[in-house]
């Protein structure tokens, strides 16, 4: 056998090991994360959840910066953003629609699919983010929400009266909710199935409710 296909094989399988191994305390580094929040998680207690050195860690992750970053990456919060807009855009655009709606179909599994895949970075960036860029990302997503929602605001509603301030107070009331209602889902102990099919009545409700508001 070719002694450069046996290097280059033995090259592939000790690769191929690294990357494992990087996989395994990533695993292990979100897992801690999401028990302790960045501040008072240590790479020791990261090294004893998968029972490796903490030196082995830092073989991989020249810090602890690092290391979340690479479990808790900002695109994840560009795409939560991205998804959360089209989802507002969506939802008021086809409000008061009867029949089925593929779009609105799809952005609620892509809503679910999101929080499914990434309920404990979702969690950590919401609630134990302190000592970490994400620190004031609940209120970003707050912002976000209201000014999404102020191009389809009415200046009269069937079933109520409001006033403009009082309309921002009750929006921003709204978007709190929605995000301690999905917070509240993804911190519970429970199957991947389950949190589906609850995620699904929120939507549901929160959307028969606020249908309610927008007549």
């Amino acid at each position: 056998m070719n002694s450069l296909f046996i290097i280059g094989l033995k090259v592939s399988i000790i690769q191929a090991k690294k990357d494992e191994v990087k996989k395994e305390i990533e695993s292990a580094a979100l897992k801690v994360f999401f028990r302790k929040g960045f501040v008072d998680a240590k790479m020791s207690d990261i090294a004893d959840e998968i029972q490796i050195s903490v030196g082995n860690i830092y073989t991989y992750f020249k810090n602890k910066k690092e290391l979340f970053y690479s479990v808790v990456p900002p695109s994840l919060v560009d795409y939560l953003k991205n998804v959360l807009v089209e989802s507002i855009h969506i939802d008021n655009q086809t409000f008061f629609e009867e029949t089925h709606n593929e779009k609105k179909s799809a952005i609620v599994q892509e809503q679910i699919n999101l929080l499914t895949q990434y309920s404990m970075q979702i969690v950590i960036i919401f609630e134990k983010n302190k000592g970490t860029i994400y620190s004031n990302a609940k209120n970003e997503l707050i912002d976000l929400m209201i000014e999404t929602k102020k191009p389809y605001l009415k200046n009269t509603y069937k079933r109520y009266e409001i006033g403009t301030d009082e309309n921002m107070i009750l929006l921003n009331i709204i978007a709190n909710n929605v995000i301690h209602m999905t917070l509240d889902l993804l911190k519970r102990d429970m199957s991947a199935d389950s949190r589906k099919r609850v995620f699904e009545a929120l939507s549901l409700y929160r959307l028969h409710g606020l249908k309610s508001l927008n007549e």
